[in-house]
């Protein structure tokens, strides 16, 4: 990734998670944790812009996607 070639208010949102119990280990979850990343230009501060709301935004769009 080169943050130099984004357009300005692009920022990657990087999750550290314990999969659920049961969830098949990947090779690339160090440490038995997972990591999740999405890239949103949502601007921060403000309702429905707090992390935590860009976060839900983005799993219910994936899990709406998974769905089609």
């Amino acid at each position: 990734m080169n943050p130099a070639t984004w357009p300005d208010g692009m920022r990657v949102i990087v999750r550290r998670e314990r999969p659920h119990p049961g969830a098949q280990l990947r090779f690339t979850d160090p440490d038995g944790l997972r990591y999740t990343a999405f890239a949103t230009n949502t601007r921060p501060g403000g309702p429905g812009r707090q992390l935590a709301d860009l976060e839900l935004r983005h799993r219910r769009r994936a899990r709406a996607e998974d769905r089609m």
